[in-house]
């Protein structure tokens, strides 16, 4: 017992220094860390069967030791680990966290490519969760989320071209021009091919303004470490990528509607092959528990006197024309009406859809209003 106490406390301190050094962006050295806190525990895991433990510490164990082994991509050991953990008498609430663990190992298979060749060009997203079966999945669960990767590889264009943040109206017609094709679904759990065209011509200068032409695939790879990093929540990173405020508050927005609602969707997965290489990005993380926060910019008072707020009711009035405070209106349900004011760069791709929708909106309370930090869709059950 002395053996494994020492393994495991071992392993836990080396994985809060892997954090810590993530955190600070060294992301190679915190690799290593992970690994020895892996290495470690799985130790102390395969010493069990000679001594063993009473629940719920011999489940939380294997628990641990599958958890670093997904931070280690060893994918197949953390099956292993999670099986020996349920194999047990874990408590429920373990029992619950093992297997949304396998899910996440299991989610490997279902982002394969399965004999499907990815130009270039191209990216699979996969969908998973309990909504989700072979071949099948809700229509607002998928077309969603389709339509707001269209909204990132847009405005990602027009940010990597060096345009100005456009709050509304039409892109311009050489952005337009980028086009996003989708491919028939696969069985993975629930898989499709998304390729993004470049123009066919460059227009001539008389007729549109200076610009940067962008390649499909660096629009691709660009928006892929940045959801990336937001799973991570690694927002000094994040931040570094994109500067611009108002682009920066579009991204993460959007990337909240993308990321799995930890209910019906579990997992999201995209995957590109660069250069013979399959490069993987997994959103894992239920997108109320990435913590990356819009109040650097927004909000300025102290932190001592911030007041966050969540109300849940019905948006009933969106308006951008007041271009220094654009304002919605949210109706709760008591029927009192809250004042909501929209920072620029989420009026049109994250407010708008949601017109007279149930939302849940969460802010700072400023002035007499809340300054808007998310809003999302609420359940409806």
């Amino acid at each position: 017992m002395s053996q494994i106490k020492e393994l495991h406390e071992k392993a836990m301190y080396l994985a809060e220094m892997a954090v810590v050094t993530r955190l600070k962006g060294d992301l190679e050295r915190a690799d290593q860390l992970f690994r020895q806190a892996y290495e470690s525990e799985a130790k102390a895991a395969r010493l069990m069967p000679d001594e063993p433990l009473p629940e719920p510490t011999r489940s939380i164990l294997y628990r641990s030791a599958a958890s670093l082994a997904l931070d280690c991509n060893e994918y197949r050991e953390a099956e292993r680990l999670i099986a020996l953990g349920l194999a047990g008498q874990p408590p429920e609430e373990i029992a619950i966290e093992l297997r949304d663990l396998f899910d996440k190992a299991n989610f490997q298979r279902h982002l394969d490519l399965r004999g499907i060749t990815l130009e270039p060009e191209e990216v699979q997203m996969s969908i998973a969760g309990r909504a989700i079966s072979p071949g099948l999945a809700p229509t607002e669960q998928f077309i969603m989320r389709i339509e707001d990767v269209r909204k990132l590889i847009y405005r990602t264009v027009e940010r990597l071209m060096r345009r100005p943040y456009r709050e509304g109206g039409a892109a311009s017609r050489v952005v337009r021009d980028y086009g996003l094709f989708i491919s028939v679904p696969r069985a993975a759990s629930f898989a499709v091919s998304l390729r993004v065209s470049r123009p066919i011509q460059q227009p001539l200068p008389i007729f549109e303004e200076e610009f940067e032409y962008v390649e499909p695939t660096q629009v691709i790879d660009e928006v892929l470490t940045c959801l990336d990093l937001f799973n991570k929540s690694e927002e000094n990173r994040l931040r570094d990528k994109i500067p611009e405020e108002a682009y920066y508050r579009n991204f993460v927005g959007i990337a909240r509607n993308i990321a799995p609602d930890g209910n019906e969707v579990n997992l999201v997965g995209f995957i590109t092959v660069r250069k013979g290489v399959e490069k993987r990005v997994h959103l894992t993380k239920p997108r109320d528990e990435v913590k990356l926060s819009l109040e650097k910019y927004i909000v300025e008072e102290p932190a001592a006197e911030r007041k966050i707020q969540t109300i849940t009711g019905t948006l009933r009035f969106a308006d951008a024309t007041k271009i220094e405070r654009p304002k919605i209106k949210l109706i709760d349900e008591s029927g009192v009406a809250h004042n909501i004011i929209v920072p620029e760069g989420m009026m049109s791709d994250i407010v708008k859809p949601l017109w007279e929708e149930p939302v849940i909106v969460t802010g700072f309370y400023r002035r007499g209003a809340i300054q808007l930090e998310k809003i999302s869709r609420a359940s409806t059950d």
